[in-house]
């Protein structure tokens, strides 16, 4: 089927031709339209890019923000066949129970279903993203041949994240998406209309020509970032005042990502020894990245975060980096330069080692950084609406104001001092905390970056009066319009999400698959 370019003119399309209209490409977009075309059902996909990130295009991200600033907010968000698996590293990581539990020190948390009705989902995810079906501890640990580390288990979990060999899915799925699925780019949608039964009738579509068109549904699936899904139904206010879903005032609230910072530099006597505890390693050219996250009685006890800390091993000198030769060598036979190579060989037969015999990306030299990357406590006030201001294809521009709790800054100065004791215990080296990392500190959010995972704004909810969606992702009082998105996760752990997101989507699809 074609990939349709609609700046050429917008085709002709019958209600009748497709069972599910998909809005984005992104990780979700593309998952759906292979998962539901495997099943026989008609796909069209709707897409604001091209096949390339580009300026025009992007521009289209741009927001007003009125809070702690974004600032991933318009580069982070690519308009682009593949969406953000263009850009990104492809890790993998899902939630928890902690994660999907009420609990009573974190406001508006606990998710309207069990982990349990997740979680099988979990092995198909990774299998699309060709990512191994090991665990993420015992498994791998044996997998690397690695010691697994005696932390005091009551206060942290030492455990991996796993990498995608192959990140971009525009790359893995574009002949599949040809041949499987139509594909309408450059086209925008700007609005979803529905009809007197509340069902979703139609698509407004915009192109970069000052074009439009009307796109006749039988089903909505909206499978872009949050920041788009929710800005999408707070426009689609033709005929539901506020937009659709907004019926309990929660579209577009409660907004998160995982605030991030760097707690401290490590030193160490024995810089092998921790690197082989807490760098990445490799294993059949994929990549496991170790990770040291706040252990669940720790949490409850404590009354923080969930959080995620790692020990990242980097250059700021600019040195070269002997694991980035190596691997040059190793597969391209090429280095940069001889003098290079002899003046720096202890450095590369050590990397080389490391790599061959242990798996390991061994650095030397190389500065140890500690960092800690956390869950955000949901908050309404943390919010997306709809300003005045209007982009190239006249749709109203999203205003973010994002804010962040002071149980994140609890967590960090938590988290800081259990990583610093522990190490130290262990042998492993003294990390020296960053001195603003302390209870004292007024200032503390503007040390907090983002690290491009938007979450939140459609939240799913057990009740309509209580959210957007509901646990089948549906948005309330609408049948057959859906949110496939980070934006539907209640409360967004400290994992990267875009696994959990993968897996609701794959649950979705066998819900609507097993009814017709």
């Amino acid at each position: 089927m074609p990939y349709i370019d609609c700046n050429t003119g917008f085709p002709g399309i019958r209600r009748e031709d497709y069972d599910y209209t998909i809005i984005g490409s992104g990780a979700a977009g593309i998952l759906l339209a292979v998962k539901l075309t495997e099943k026989g059902k008609r796909v069209l996909m709707v897409e604001a890019g091209h096949f390339e990130e580009d300026a025009a295009r992007q521009s289209l991200n741009k927001i007003l923000q009125t809070g702690k600033e974004l600032e991933s907010a318009e580069s982070g968000r690519k308009r682009a066949v593949g969406g953000t698996t263009i850009a990104w590293g492809g890790q993998s990581l899902p939630f928890y129970s902690i994660d999907f539990s009420k609990r009573d020190w974190v406001e508006n948390s606990g998710w309207p279903l069990p982990i349990e009705e997740v979680q099988p989902y979990y092995n198909e995810a990774n299998r699309f993203m060709g990512v191994d079906e090991a665990d993420y501890e015992d498994d791998v640990f044996r997998m690397l041949g690695m010691k697994k580390q005696p932390f005091n288990r009551d206060e942290l979990w030492y455990h991996f994240s796993k990498w995608a060999p192959e990140p971009n899915f525009k790359k893995l799925y574009y002949n599949k998406l040809e041949r499987s699925v139509t594909v309408l780019y450059n086209a925008v949608a700007t609005r979803i209309n529905v009809n007197d039964d509340k069902l979703a009738d139609n698509i407004e579509l915009a192109n970069f020509k000052g074009e439009k068109a009307t796109l006749l549904v039988n089903n909505v699936l909206i499978a872009t970032g949050s920041i788009e899904a929710s800005r999408l139904l707070l426009a689609s206010d033709a005929q539901v005042a506020g937009g659709l879903g907004n019926h309990s005032g929660r579209l577009g609230k409660c907004f998160m990502e995982h605030p991030c910072i760097e707690i401290g530099i490590v030193s160490t006597p024995n810089q092998y020894k921790l690197q082989k505890a807490f760098n990445t390693h490799l294993y059949k050219k994929r990549k496991y990245s170790v990770r040291i996250s706040l252990a669940e009685k720790a949490q409850r006890e404590q009354k923080v975060l969930n959080a995620s800390m790692g020990i990242m091993f980097d250059y700021n000198d600019g040195r070269i980096d002997p694991y980035i030769e190596v691997r040059k060598y190793l597969h391209e036979k090429k280095i940069n330069s001889i003098p290079s190579l002899f003046a720096n060989m202890g450095a590369y037969l050590l990397s080389a080692k490391a790599l061959l015999l242990d798996k390991l990306i061994y650095k030397h030299n190389a500065r140890a950084r500690a960092v800690v990357m956390m869950e955000q406590e949901p908050l309404k006030e943390s919010a997306i609406t709809l300003s005045n201001e209007v982009d190239a294809v006249g749709m109203r521009k999203a205003s973010l104001n994002w804010q962040i709790s002071h149980k994140t800054w609890d967590t960090v100065v938590y988290a800081s001092g259990v990583l610093k004791r522990e190490l130290q215990r262990l042998g492993f080296g003294e990390l020296n905390v960053h001195a603003h990392i302390n209870s004292a500190n007024t200032n503390w959010a503007s040390h907090l970056t983002d690290v491009n995972h938007h979450m939140g704004g459609t939240p799913m909810s057990a009740t309509p009066d209580d959210g957007v969606v509901s646990t089948d992702l549906q948005v309330w009082g609408h049948p057959n319009i859906y949110v496939c998105s980070c934006s539907v996760f209640p409360t967004v752990s400290h994992s990267n999400p875009t696994l959990t997101m993968m897996a609701l989507c794959i649950r979705l699809v066998n819900k609507l698959t097993a009814k017709n």
